[in-house]
């Protein structure tokens, strides 16, 4: 079908097969607002000779547009056979890079983001006997028993500083603290 006699009409068709609404199309074509847009536009979608060319040019526009992910990874299929054929792998990578990226099957690194980043990992592992578990655990442990909240604690309870090293007397064991934590 060759294109409308009428050009506004044929604008008109244009613009519908554009994407915009049959008001929107017949106000910017034939320079009117409101409700007469609206009615106008809807009546001339109900012409015949109208409505057939814009389904003529949808159809020209959906050819123009029918490159769909099988023809694309065909496509790509064809240039992974000449790269082989040719002997070059890089070319082969990229191909094959680019079907897997338009599959979904490998997402670039920018498009994720991270939540919540992992707490870092102990350097050193302190590990205590079952011995000295027991001792500083443990609620029926001879000795100095902790003091209660907000009451006075002696001084025997209390870490002593001398200057970077804590030391702290216990029954059982003995902790220093130079960087690490150190068992005697």
């Amino acid at each position: 079908m060759p294109p409308l006699s009428n050009q506004r009409r044929e604008g008109f068709c244009r613009a519908i097969v554009r994407g915009e609404s049959a008001s929107g199309a017949y106000a910017c074509i034939y320079h009117v607002s409101g409700r007469t847009a609206e009615v106008n536009g809807s009546k001339l979608l109900r012409n015949t000779a109208v409505s057939e060319r814009i389904a003529e040019l949808q159809g020209t526009a959906a050819k123009r547009t029918t490159k769909t992910v099988e023809s694309l990874v065909a496509d790509l299929d064809e240039t992974i056979a000449f790269a082989r054929e040719c002997r070059n792998p890089t070319a082969m990578v990229a191909a094959i890079n680019t079907q897997a990226k338009l599959l979904g099957l490998m997402v670039d690194r920018s498009e994720l983001t991270v939540m919540n980043k992992p707490a870092p990992l102990p350097t050193k592992v302190l590990e205590l006997s079952e011995e000295e578990w027991t001792a500083q655990f443990s609620t029926s442990r001879p000795g100095p028993k902790p003091a209660l909240a907000g009451s006075k604690r002696n001084e025997v309870d209390m870490p002593k500083a001398n200057g970077d090293a804590i030391a702290w007397d216990a029954d059982t064991a003995s902790i220093r603290r130079r960087g690490v934590i150190e068992l005697d």
